[in-house]
């Protein structure tokens, strides 16, 4: 099904966690009399050393991400009968590139680290929901609650905290709320792309920067408690989900995705889930209808974010 060769454990900043309590299928009968499929024969040589490497953009503390996922991939391992291993990647990796490397083969991952793989054959397999019920989520722009900033206008001259630049929320979508505004980054005193949103909202609430841009869950929660002031919110855009690799099996891909569709984080599958309500997927995954990502692909080229 895959090699073992290729898969790369990192020196630094790179963890490999292993999911354990996996289900194995029952041994295919195949009658050797008649014709092999290559369906039958991957089952036939299939090992216990067979894993699927599945990556992640930060959003986070890493190790919060990863206690976040860990459930996902068990319950994955528990539907499926595949094996399931979480990547952990430093900043500076492409997530992208590893799934054109066959570093990972499923990823869970915003609209831009997507567009970004598409050029590598990656594609989107199901797409979250997100605490409204649908598949859109928004970005903020934040300050502190006695900073002079009122609108977004009011960022010229000021230092601003972005989130990755792979980072839908934390990037993408802040530089189109920026453009729509009439303001470049060169409008800015500074700026700077933190790895998490949890970084760059401690860039704000340390006073070090005078704004950020934030994901809307983590906006939203920290205004309720008092300590950052929105002051700006986009329009709704397309969410994150999970895309799948460029190789892949369809049979593999087609058993994942509908043990996605059929995860009940709210309902029977809750009770070992970690802060899931913190994920950009709290209601767990939908099918995937059209091309959601096309209005966000234009800016993502016009901003260099994506090759052409």
């Amino acid at each position: 099904m895959m090699r073992k060769t290729g898969i790369i454990v990192a020196l630094t900043l790179m963890l490999v966690f292993f999911v354990s309590g996996c289900q194995t299928t029952a041994p295919v009968k195949i009658n050797l009399q008649k014709t092999v499929t290559a369906e039958q024969l991957q089952d036939m040589v299939k090992t216990k050393a067979d894993y699927y490497y599945v990556g992640f953009d930060r959003r986070l503390e890493p190790s919060e991400d990863v206690k976040m996922y860990m459930p996902l991939l068990n319950y994955l391992e528990r539907q499926t009968g595949y094996k399931f291993k979480l990547r952990v990647f430093p900043q500076d990796v492409d997530i992208a590139r590893e799934m054109e490397q066959k570093q990972i083969q499923f990823a869970i991952i915003g609209p831009l680290s997507l567009l970004r793989a598409e050029k590598y054959g990656a594609k989107s397999l199901v797409i979250g929901i997100t605490e409204n019920g649908t598949s859109s989520y928004r970005a903020m722009i934040v300050t502190q609650p006695g900073s002079p900033i009122k609108t977004i206008r009011d960022l010229r001259g000021r230092t601003m905290a972005f989130g990755a630049r792979t980072s839908t929320q934390g990037y993408l979508i802040p530089r189109i709320m920026l453009a729509q505004a009439g303001l470049n980054l060169s409008d800015l005193a500074s700026f700077e792309s933190f790895q998490s949103h949890a970084d760059a909202a401690n860039a704000v609430l340390s006073g070090r920067f005078d704004a950020a841009a934030l994901q809307d869950t983590l906006a939203e929660k920290l205004a309720a408690q008092g300590l950052v002031r929105i002051v700006e919110t986009s329009a709704y855009y397309p969410c994150s989900g999970v895309s799948v690799a460029q190789g892949v099996n369809p049979v593999v891909m087609a058993t994942v995705q509908k043990a996605l569709l059929e995860f009940d984080p709210q309902g029977k599958d809750r009770i070992p889930l970690y802060q899931w309500d913190k994920s950009e997927m709290p209601k767990g995954f939908s099918t995937i209808e059209g091309d959601p990502y096309a209005v966000l692909r234009p800016w993502a080229e016009r901003f260099g974010l994506v090759n052409k």
